[in-house]
């Protein structure tokens, strides 16, 4: 993946000096609140998708997978709409999505619907 700065590196970043901001303008907690959760959350499905996409490296039926799920190519933007996709359906009531995310095996998930 080289050392070459994402668009959800970017993201990342902005949503973290947007906090940054936050606290030292003493915003809403709320506020500050709902910005530390969304950073989370992206945070999360970014690690799951690059843990994805370089298992996808070494295990070729990752790729057709996807592919066959209607993602496409193994990409990085690919595979980050597959976690998208699947963290939106996840049940999360009384759960931090983030914490569901990083503890969901979407390697395991992609090669349970190859059967």
């Amino acid at each position: 993946m080289g050392t070459d700065v994402d668009e959800y590196q970017l993201e990342i970043q902005a949503i973290r000096s947007t906090l940054t901001k936050l606290r030292a303008d003493e915003a809403d907690p709320e506020l500050i609140e709902e910005y530390e959760a969304e950073l989370r959350i992206l945070v999360a499905l970014y690690q799951a998708a690059t843990e994805t996409l370089q298992a996808g490296v070494t295990d070729r039926r990752l790729g057709d997978v996807l592919a066959d799920l209607g993602f496409g190519d193994w990409t990085m933007e690919n595979v980050y709409s597959f976690i998208y996709d699947a963290a939106l359906d996840m049940e999360v009531a009384g759960h931090d999505l983030a914490a569901r995310v990083s503890q969901t095996d979407f390697v395991g998930a992609l090669l349970s619907a190859e059967e």
